[in-house]
């Protein structure tokens, strides 16, 4: 994976150098270096966030088959980590620690994807009380 591919898919995905580092154990600087193209991007690195990518669009592409007959469609989003991490969604395999920003990403593509479409879109936040 290109140095420049590599960051646009972390950013597409709302992910953080740090939240990088975390994944794959490997220093900040060294994803930067990976980044600027100072260094190539291991293969291993890049083959997981192509799979989270893939995670992600495959939940877009699911998730438009099920808006398809909507004329309007309402998405809930998550105002916060700790509510996610309340409302308990299921983003397996993507991991845990990544799970809240990787459904942000979710929302914004899939939000995205319909609006290509012409339908009406509303976002709304979840709220426990409604359940």
């Amino acid at each position: 994976m290109h140095p420049a591919e590599f960051r646009t898919v972390r950013e597409s995905l709302m992910l953080t150098e740090s939240d990088i580092s975390k994944l794959t154990l490997v220093r900040e600087s060294q994803i930067k270096a990976w980044e600027t193209g100072v260094e190539d991007v291991p293969e291993g690195t890049a083959g997981l966030l192509a799979d989270i990518n893939r995670e992600i669009e495959k939940r877009v592409a699911k998730a438009m088959k099920a808006a398809a007959q909507k004329e309007t469609v309402t998405l809930i989003r998550f105002p916060n980590f700790a509510v996610f991490r309340r409302a308990g969604p299921d983003m397996k395999p993507i991991p845990s620690f990544l799970a809240f920003k990787c459904h942000c990403a979710l929302i914004m593509r899939l939000r995205m994807a319909i609006a290509r479409t012409g339908r009406e879109i509303t976002v709304c936040y979840y709220s426990e009380t409604q359940k």
